[in-house]
């Protein structure tokens, strides 16, 4: 009987059933892919790091080093496993020509810094897609995957280095993963070499660099080592980068994803309940009678909720178990990404068990909600059904006409709005699916164009200007600084210029203990960051600090800290606390110039006069320098460090921007069909009247148009407030030294687009149906 009375209602309410099928299958599908892809996201990586086995801690360096002062600090360090270094030679893009089928071209253009490396022994190991240590043959090349993504290298493709007077052609054999430096905001990148040709090429070609790396009995120990290493004064001549950093910035494009993904299931849920609660108050209304006799002749509650409850856990059950399936056929797509950075692993058996979980609690979230709507069974009075009819709506408050004001606005759009304005509560279902669809289409757009925006590089711990350029450390520190003082002097091009010199010093921790602080001082040091409270510093005393230095030294705006240089302390006020990725978050802004002080570093951020090409000045720029300085224009360098985020979310972005405009377009022809056939009765009334049947198409177009306009308001409202919080909740618990984002919005798409191509498509499936009214047959 219970299948029967399934079956019966299935076809009875094909359409209404299919679109609820089809919410629910979208939903599971969604949340069980973004289940699959986190879990993928992070055992992909923890089967990677397991074989290639990255260290706990690295320090690059450019220079010349003792290997025995390294031996020594590392052997006396308590928690360090094991350690060693590996020699790299620098080599600039330029120098490498790819050579395909029908194109060459080199990569003069890339921001990564490239290095020619030879295979580890047992840690640090350059792997294939299966996971196997890579072994090249002389005269073989292994690329990264880094670089095969941004210049669709294919594996037979040649190599010609050319450096130095020197030339040596490769051929492609391998794409390697590189457990490091898989990720463009890694700034660096590593070219495999068989040993026989980096022993020739080594003093012959480039600049010898060295990754100084360790291992630690507890990874959480890397800080400890880091202050303790630059506290010996070994070398440090470059990058410090820890093993949770590594981490995050490997995982940090799949986990937006994930993200924006998790974010539209849940609204795609949210949705799945609206349409729940439509559909099954519709069915309750229309069959009040029969809930009253079943009342009447002493049938409990539990018996009659189930009867409405068999249909709807048929429903879920069909739509969790049909998504879990498309979920699985779909992952290869989603996964994508995740094989090609961290290798083809197949399908771990967590990724299965979750998922299945995330579909078992879809479906509970649904069945529950049905039992909480159904509840609404027991307050029905068996006189109120039987005698009077009355169901669960309460008595409406009437429409008051209004037509005395139609002389300044046309009846059927006085009549239209009047009755969505007072009967707001009947249409509302209409409002939020805009609304949702609205949120599904700007927030993932507002990340995209965040990440876009040239303003994003206040989030990188620089102002907004033109050209950045960095002086290396090194022998050269001194000259090659007052080279690019000169160029900028005499450049008649630049309309300003800011210069910053890198310091470091010691400050006081928590329960006594100091910490290294590296510091970027100068005139406009920390101007135009972002700041999650305080402001830039402006006087001698105050110093600004990275959020993730504020909380390693416990200290917040307006407090005092004590600094430690040139063998005397120092006290600072901190001016502000501001949002910093790069340096592994760790850095600090202030004006003070601490005279005496070993630089680390410098960097200029130029701005040029408004005619001049940028690109082509920094091309130019960077002949002239050389070697020790790179000279990046500011939107390239933003475009390639964010370029794979951006890529992956263009792809989400898309997908997520069809489900809402669909999911709109569906939901307002199901509530259309449905209020049809409620208010044949009105419609019946207003043609016997006078009302011609254009009038009455034109007063359901005002409706649908007035409440989806309401809807798309709301919508944007809520994406700005709303996605922001939901982003920054996100962040604040990533570790990545952002805390908060200001998501950057594009207005053409945000108010006219967006708003335009949802309000022109509702309105036009509006007129579809109801252009279907004239197939109707009314008896006055």
């Amino acid at each position: 009987m219970k299948w029967v009375l399934i079956k019966n209602d299935l076809k009875r309410n094909k359409v209404i059933n299919i679109a609820l099928f089809l919410f629910m299958i979208l939903s599971a599908v969604l949340a069980i892919s973004s289940i699959m892809m986190a879990t993928q996201t992070f055992t992909s990586i923890s089967n990677l790091y397991k074989t290639a086995q990255p260290p706990h801690f690295l320090q690059m360096h450019k220079g010349v080093i003792n290997q025995e002062e390294i031996d020594g600090f590392m052997s006396s360090y308590e928690d360090v496993t094991y350690w060693q270094t590996q020699t790299t030679i620098a080599v600039y893009g330029e120098s490498l020509t790819v050579i395909g089928d029908n194109q060459s071209y080199n990569l003069s253009n890339s921001q990564l810094d490239i290095s020619l490396v030879k295979q580890n022994e047992t840690k640090d190991l350059l792997l294939n897609s299966e996971h196997e240590k890579v072994k090249l043959s002389e005269g073989e090349i292994g690329i990264p995957v880094l670089l095969k993504e941004t210049y669709g290298i294919e594996i037979g493709d040649h190599i010609r280095l050319t450096s130095d007077g020197v030339t040596k052609e490769f051929v492609i054999r391998e794409f390697i993963l590189d457990s490091m430096m898989n990720s463009t905001m890694a700034s660096s990148t590593r070219i495999l070499l068989n040993d026989e040709d980096f022993d020739m090429l080594e003093g012959q070609v480039g600049e010898n660099e060295y990754l100084i790396e360790a291992y630690l009995t507890e990874s959480s120990e890397a800080s400890n080592l880091q202050t303790a290493y630059e506290n010996a004064a070994l070398p440090q001549n470059g990058q410090t980068i820890t093993y949770t950093i590594i981490f995050l910035l490997s995982a940090l494009t799949d986990i937006i994803t994930v993200f924006v993904l998790l974010l539209v299931s849940l609204l795609l849920i949210i949705v799945s309940f609206i349409c729940v609660k439509y559909t099954m108050m519709a069915t309750l209304e229309e069959e009040i009678n029969e809930i009253g006799t079943m009342k009447a002749i002493g049938l409990p509650f539990t018996e009659i909720r189930d009867l409405y409850l068999y249909k709807y856990r048929a429903l879920a059950m069909a739509s969790v178990m049909g998504g879990y399936i498309l979920a699985l056929l779909i992952s290869n797509v989603l996964t994508k990404h995740i094989t090609a950075t961290f290798g083809n692993t197949g399908m771990a058996p967590l990724t299965i068990f979750l998922s299945l979980i995330g579909g078992l609690l879809v479906y509970l979230l649904i069945i529950y909600y049905c039992k909480r709507l159904l509840k609404k069974i027991k307050k029905i009075n068996v006189v109120d059904a039987l005698v009077r009819g009355k169901g669960f709506e309460k008595d409406r408050k009437g429409i008051s006409n209004g037509l005395y004001k139609s002389k300044k606005l046309p009846v059927n759009w006085l009549m239209g709005i009047r009755e969505v304005f007072f009967q707001f509560k009947s249409w509302i279902i209409v409002c939020v699916v805009v609304l949702i669809a609205v949120l599904m289409i700007l927030i993932p757009v507002n990340l995209m164009t965040t990440f876009e925006a040239p303003e994003f590089i206040t989030y990188m711990g620089s102002s907004q200007e033109d050209i950045l350029i960095e002086v290396e450390n090194g022998e050269k520190l001194a000259t090659n600084y007052e080279n690019v003082k000169k160029v900028l002097e005499n450049d008649e091009t630049v309309e300003n210029y800011y210069e910053y010199r890198r310091i470091r010093v010691q400050a006081a921790g928590g329960e006594k203990e100091r910490v290294n602080l590296h510091i970027d001082n100068g005139i406009n040091s920390g101007a135009e960051l972002q700041y999650l409270s305080g402001k830039a510093p402006v006087k001698g005393n105050e110093i600004a600090l990275s959020y993730l230095n504020a909380e390693k030294t416990g200290k917040g705006t307006g407090d005092k800290i004590m600094l430690y240089f040139n063998d005397k302390a120092q006290e600072f006020v901190v001016s502000g606390i501001y949002q910093d990725v790069t340096s592994g978050g760790y850095t600090a802004k202030a004006q003070h110039n601490f005279s005496g002080l070993t630089t680390e570093k410098y960097t200029f951020s130029v701005n040029l006069q408004d005619h001049v090409d940028v690109g082509k000045s920094a091309e130019e720029w960077s002949e002239i320098l050389g070697t020790g300085v790179s000279v990046n224009p500011m939107e390239e360098f933003i475009n390639q460090t964010l370029g794979g985020v951006v890529k992956q979310l263009k792809t989400i972005v898309l997908a997520s921007a069809i489900i809402g405009v669909f999911l709109a377009i569906l939901i307002t022809v199901m509530f259309l069909k449905l209020r049809l056939a409620k208010d044949l009765s009105e419609i019946a009334a207003l043609k016997a009247i006078g009302f011609s049947e254009l009038d009455i198409n034109q007063q359901y177009l005002v409706k649908i148009g007035s409440i989806s306009a309401t809807g798309i308001l709301v919508g944007i409202f809520f994406s700005n407030v709303l996605g922001e919080r939901l982003i920054n909740s996100a962040l604040s618990v990533s570790g990545l030294g952002i805390k908060k984002v200001e998501l950057i919005s594009n207005p053409v798409i945000e108010y006219i687009i967006c708003p335009m191509l949802l309000m022109m498509l509702i309105l036009f499936v509006t007129w579809m149906v109801m252009r279907k009214m004239k197939n109707y047959h009314f008896r006055y």
